[in-house]
Formats: structure tokens, sequence, C-alpha cells
């Protein structure tokens, strides 16, 4: 149909269109990905600088994209209005390969901590597209957090340790899998909210399931006692 027709019913001026007119708008599907065209730059920007703030060379975040190291500087330092969709797909499919790890420069961390951009924990992924959108800046971990080996361990254990970010996905994955805490609980412990620590273990599961692997579930353990075996379920255990 004539994209006059469109704008027309976008405006709200219509109070009544052909029947055939309507019945071709509505036979458009909702939530389904556009191939052609532009859209805002907000969201690739967004998660650039969550990438940088990672530490994750832009060169590298270029090649992840299929996009040039120069558009990827553009994009971080919010040179561009708008991108073409499939330079925007390119962007989310770096972001989703690389959101999960650390990268290898920290004069790209610190670069970005000067500028004030924030690590993909601080963004609900159903809000890092909107403009109105604010981070939750309690996702954020110190940069002089341990990246230790051991730090998780020393964490679980109850020793007072500030861990990088790898180590807190590394944390929250143990006690969302291993324990009966809950995300609210997780949170208290971890010094986040609960909603930042629900991100975190859907993007561990996401991860897990993107590489081919097991994504990890919640084991709830259910005490039992020898009374309630059979001799059978005794002698297994044994």
């Amino acid at each position: 149909m004539d994209p006059s027709a469109v704008r027309w019913a976008l405006s709200g001026r219509k109070k009544a269109m052909l029947r055939g007119t309507a019945q071709k708008i509505l036979s458009v599907p909702v939530g389904v990905q556009t191939t052609v065209g532009y859209v805002p730059s907000v969201g690739a920007v967004r998660r650039i600088q969550a990438l940088y703030a990672l530490g994750h060379f832009n060169q590298r975040i270029a090649e992840a994209a299929g996009l040039s190291r120069c558009f990827i500087i553009d994009l971080a330092n919010e040179k561009r209005a708008t991108l073409a969709i499939e330079r925007d797909a390119g962007v989310r499919r770096a972001y989703d390969q690389l959101s999960m790890t650390v990268g290898k420069s920290p004069k790209t961390r610190l670069y970005a901590e000067s500028k004030g951009w924030v690590p993909p924990l601080a963004w609900d992924d159903d809000a890092i597209d909107d403009p109105s959108a604010v981070p939750v800046l309690d996702a954020e971990q110190p940069p002089e957090a341990e990246t230790a080996a051991n730090a998780v361990d020393r964490f679980l254990m109850g020793e007072s340790v500030v861990l990088d970010q790898a180590a807190c996905r590394e944390a929250i994955c143990h006690l969302m899998e291993w324990t009966d805490l809950s995300p609210s609980q997780i949170a208290v412990r971890m010094e986040m909210s609960s909603a930042a620590v629900s991100r975190t273990w859907e993007r561990i599961k996401k991860q897990a399931r993107v590489e081919g692997r097991v994504a990890p579930w919640r084991r709830m353990l259910e005490p039992v006692t020898r009374s309630q075996l059979t001799k059978r379920q005794l002698e297994v255990a044994a």
C-alpha cells in the first residue's frame, strides 16, 4: 500500500479508513525484526559502551560485529543518530558474544569509566533500547575488585572479598544453582539489586546455550530421613 496511507493512520487524524486498508495494516506481524531501513542508534551505542566498560578492544568489538573499527568508535562516541538495521544486528551479535566476558584492555575500561559508561549488568535487556531507560548503577563493580583465582571461593566461604565482574557472575551462578537462596537473598549478599541478580542468571544460562553447553539450573535439595528411603535406595546411596 502507499506509504502515505500508513502516515495518515499513524497521525491519528483519520477516524475511519477503508476495510481493505485496515486489513492490510493488521496483517503485518507484530514483534518481527525488520531487515531493511534504519533504526535509532540508542541501543547500539549503549551496547558498545557497555563492552568498552568491560575492557574489550574496539577492534575486537568490530570483528565480532562484522563492522569497521572506525564505525564502532563513532557509535561509542554517539556520532551517529541512526544506523542501518543490518549494522544494528551486527552490534547485537557482538554484544551477545562478548557481554559475558571481561576484555583485556585496562585502557579501554578506564576510558569508559572516565566517560561514565556502564557495563552490561547495569542494563536490562528489555530496556537497553529505550531512550528513556536509565542504567541500574548498583550493578557496577568497583575498579579495585579482586581478580585472584580463588577470590570466588573465599567469598563463598564468607570472607570479605570485592569481586570483579567475571567473579561476580561466577558467584551468582554458584549461589543460584547450588543453594536454595532466593534472588533477593543473594542480592543482599552480593550488595546489588534483586533485578540485577536475576538478569545475570538469565544471561549466564543464555551464554551457555549460545556456546552449546547445558544451561545451569536451580538444583533444589530436599532432605529426607532414613525412614523415607527404601532398602534399595539406601544401598545405592551407600
